[in-house]
């Protein structure tokens, strides 16, 4: 299962790549494509019945990893 997890995150990887590349080269705001992106993911778990307290622990996470400069691209179990 871990394997396939890794498999399906590689996958999300490449895809939000080139989806950033897209948004850059096409002028889109840093603002605007990263509130896009929030938007999508919290969407996802929200279908996923994931709880508000969870979403917002997640978030927070990736927040701190961010600000650390950490790996983004490692995700917490969910």
């Amino acid at each position: 299962m871990a394997d396939q997890n890794d498999e399906q995150f590689d996958k999300a990887d490449e895809i939000l790549s080139r989806a950033l590349q897209e948004f850059m080269s096409s002028g889109v705001s840093q603002e605007v494509y990263g509130m896009a992106l929030l938007e999508i993911g919290v969407l996802a778990l929200v279908r996923l019945d994931e709880s508000d307290a969870r979403i917002q622990e997640l978030v927070a996470d990736f927040a701190a990893r961010a600000r650390r400069g950490g790996p983004l691209t490692t995700a917490p179990e969910i």
